[in-house]
């Protein structure tokens, strides 16, 4: 049996570490983003999952959307965050999100499903985010832009 952090403060730190993970990714997606930053939120052998199954690197982020028009503007905002202790070094977050883009507000939301490892020095880093779409705006860049190069890329 694996040890769950039990001790109150413990666990209070790791959930604020791995809240600022959730509240830092959302900062650095936007239009112009930082990949490079957003690639450090992870471990070098995190996985990034795409609605239609494929997985990236961290270091490939940007291939999610390269080859398409980016927003000229993109907020993504955090709702809702519940993480859960699987370990003392493991943990998982499910969190809703909503973006808001330059072609439609709500543009698409749903939730982020994540999960995360404690590292040696004591960061918590992602190990795995899947954002799952639960509704998009048709006249948005989810709608117009992503969802047809996902069908192509099929």
């Amino acid at each position: 049996m694996t040890n769950v952090i039990t001790d109150a403060n413990e666990r209070s730190a790791a959930r604020s570490a791995i809240t600022e993970i959730l509240h830092r990714y959302a900062n650095l997606a936007v239009e112009e983003a930082d990949w490079a930053a957003m690639a450090e939120l992870f471990t070098p052998d995190g996985e990034f999952l795409v609605p239609d199954g494929r997985t990236f690197p961290p270091t490939e982020l940007h291939r999610i959307v390269n080859g398409h028009e980016e927003p000229t503007f993109v907020r993504h905002h955090i709702t809702t965050i519940q993480i859960d202790f699987t370990s003392d070094s493991n943990a998982t977050a499910d969190s809703f999100f909503v973006v808001f883009t330059h072609l439609a507000q709500p543009d698409h939301w749903g939730r982020w499903k994540d999960s995360f490892r404690r590292q040696a020095d004591g960061r918590w880093l992602l190990t795995r985010r899947q954002p799952v779409i639960e509704g998009y705006s048709p006249a948005g860049w989810w709608g117009t832009v992503l969802i047809p190069s996902l069908k192509a890329r099929a």
